[in-house]
């Protein structure tokens, strides 16, 4: 009898186990499995009391990945970081802080783990449930890039505030509106436009970063560019999710690249327009610590300051690659 019950709350733990360690985004739940293997061997050797321990020890080791995995802070970790240059590796270095938030690595399209986050987050940003809503999403707000006016971000460094508007010689009104910035935001936004003294270009578009003022003011040009980062995360989503083939994918990226490349000249500049327009982002809160810490700050952090981060380390202008159709044709241009 007390085997049978045993069993029944081994089989209970361990079942617990699999759904957490397959849900996590770490590997430690995983070591736990001689745990769960030892609590199967004695229990069929008949041995409930001793089969408890170990059942125990899972159980404790379940919850606390709960607890203390879920809130990992942000890390930069890569799978390979000495991997070779290809256009999907520098699409993947554009969605990074994304990645580096969640402690996962930055430069790998498909990532099984993320399954469960990535339906929430097309879900709740971009009311994406299918692959045609994710295909329509997409190219809606690639439209929208190409299409819509190009927009500076004029940011008060002195006052502690950030406002979108029109360029001088397009109006130069305001067109959104303005978020406070805290202490921390107004600090990072001085390192990564290196005021006083230097120039925040953003293209084609630009309007030259500082202003003749000492350094209070500070125009970030073409800031909205920094969306084009959404596609590639929702590039990322729609392959791991099953929805896009590779080639799908793989030419998706392409068509990003390509428009990044044009519009910006370094990653420093993607830098500066992704803290820009992230200020601004209205969704930012899906990926925000339950402490109301936001982690893709964080993240953006980390990636502007570690040497070893791909926005530090990969050439911002790496000739693209030729994307091979699902027949086996190439598309496309080589940079």
């Amino acid at each position: 009898m007390l085997t049978a019950i045993a069993g029944v709350i081994g089989a209970f733990v361990i079942g617990t186990w699999v759904v957490v360690a397959w849900g996590s985004r770490r590997r430690q739940p995983w070591l736990l499995a001689p745990l769960a293997l030892l609590t199967v061997v004695l229990v069929a050797l008949d041995q409930p009391f001793w089969s408890f321990l170990p059942a125990v020890a899972l159980a404790a080791g379940s919850f606390a990945e709960l607890v203390i995995g879920s809130r990992e802070a942000p890390t930069l970790r890569a799978k390979d970081p000495d991997g070779p240059l290809s256009t999907e590796r520098w699409a993947a270095a554009v969605a990074a802080p994304y990645r580096v938030a969640v402690a996962e690595p930055w430069d790998v399209l498909v990532r099984p783990s993320l399954r469960r986050g990535y339906r929430r987050m097309l879900e709740l940003e971009w009311r994406v449930t299918d692959r045609t809503s994710l295909l329509a999403a997409v190219e809606s707000l690639q439209e929208e890039l190409r299409t819509t006016p190009t927009l500076d971000m004029v940011i008060d460094l002195e006052a502690g505030e950030a406002r979108p508007r029109l360029p001088r010689g397009r109006g130069g009104g305001e067109a959104g509106r303005s978020v406070r910035l805290s202490a921390e935001q107004v600090e990072r936004l001085r390192t990564v436009t290196t005021v006083p003294g230097a120039s925040v270009a953003s293209g084609s578009d630009t309007v030259e970063g500082v202003s003749g003022d000492g350094g209070r003011t500070v125009v970030v040009g073409a800031y909205q560019w920094w969306k084009s980062v959404h596609v590639i995360r929702m590039v990322c989503a729609g392959a791991t999710l099953d929805w896009l083939s590779p080639g799908e994918a793989q030419s998706l990226l392409r068509r990003v690249a390509s428009d990044l490349q044009r519009r910006y000249s370094s990653w420093r500049q993607l830098c500066v327009a992704f803290h820009a327009g992230y200020l601004l982002w209205p969704d930012k809160g899906v990926v925000d610590d339950r402490s109301g810490t936001d982690r893709v700050w964080t993240a953006l952090g980390l990636l502007t300051e570690d040497p070893r981060s791909p926005w530090n380390l990969l050439p911002w202008d790496m000739p693209l690659e030729r994307v091979v159709s699902e027949g086996g044709v190439s598309s496309g241009q080589e940079k």
